[in-house]
């Protein structure tokens, strides 16, 4: 009875083990590659997309995170809720506590990602700096 037993308990660490290794890999600074909006948005906030491409710093460090840019600057908290490979979902939460859905995928020094909320449904790409 006891062989399975250590499986089960074994199995179950393996989505908690790829959830830090996920936070190891997500952290340091990430700048903005790209960003689809899958949705058109307002003129404002395509302006404010426009002048953060290839200028917006994202950064990740034990749960919090910083976002800088020309017209962006603000911080909060993330979590990664699951992960699996080169696959990883999360939420970040801004000073507000107010979260934001996303799920992502490393690819070399990039990682691609769909995010889920309004305004800013998407996809779009980080590159490690």
């Amino acid at each position: 009875m006891a062989p399975p037993l250590l499986s089960a308990c074994s199995n179950a660490s393996a989505p908690a083990n790829s959830v830090v290794t996920a936070n190891q890999r997500l952290g340091g600074s990430w700048r903005l590659q790209s960003f689809a909006p899958l949705v058109s948005l307002d003129l404002p906030l395509q302006a404010v997309l426009s002048a953060e491409i290839g200028t917006l710093i994202v950064s990740f460090n034990q749960g919090q995170f910083s976002a800088v840019g020309p017209g962006v600057n603000f911080n909060g908290r993330y979590e990664v809720t699951s992960a699996s490979g080169e696959q990883l979902s999360l939420v970040l939460y801004d000073p507000q506590n107010v979260g934001y859905h996303f799920s992502a995928q490393f690819a070399g020094n990039l990682l691609h990602f769909q995010s889920n909320d309004k305004p800013w449904v998407g996809f779009g790409a980080l590159e490690h700096t």
